[in-house]
């Protein structure tokens, strides 16, 4: 694959490839993984590009509906909305630490051994680095955004 099929897009988190740097891992429906070497906001924007939305006016719009600052859901289209994630803890200033993942492909969440996790449709767990509440508190956030006029 060479380049991102954005409408198949299960999830999305900031990865670090040695010898390269801050990468993006997308996540696919079919299982698929695509390593991207931009960072997430990098990827984030051509995203917007293609889906010809604001990043900008989304969170300031979609902020005010929800009464929310920071980590606001995206919503590109009636069937993409990216709910963020704690995906790790970043080495650098620079470095983001969120991941996304599409409402529509969640499943469910939990903890295994200590470690929290999201689980997508296709069965693949995504490590969750925050704990279970706020996460859950950010899906509701963004259910609520779904019957909203855009």
């Amino acid at each position: 694959m060479t380049r991102i099929i954005y409408d198949d897009v299960s999830a999305m988190r900031p990865e670090y490839i040695e010898d390269i740097g801050d990468c993006t891992e997308v996540i696919y429906e079919n299982r698929e993984t695509y390593i991207v070497e931009q960072n997430i906001k990098s990827v984030l924007r051509t995203m917007a590009h293609y889906y010809n939305t604001d990043l900008k006016a989304n969170r300031i719009n979609y902020g005010e509906v929800l009464n929310i600052v920071n980590n606001v859901p995206i919503v590109f289209s009636d069937k993409h909305i990216l709910v963020p994630f704690k995906a790790r803890k970043p080495l650098n200033k620079r470095d983001g630490a969120y991941g996304y993942v599409n409402l529509y492909k969640y499943a469910d969440c939990g903890k295994l051994d200590k470690t929290n996790y999201i689980l997508l449709n296709n069965s693949i767990k995504l490590k969750l680095n925050q704990r279970l509440r706020p996460f859950k508190k950010r899906l509701s956030l963004a259910v609520q955004l779904i019957n909203e006029r855009r």
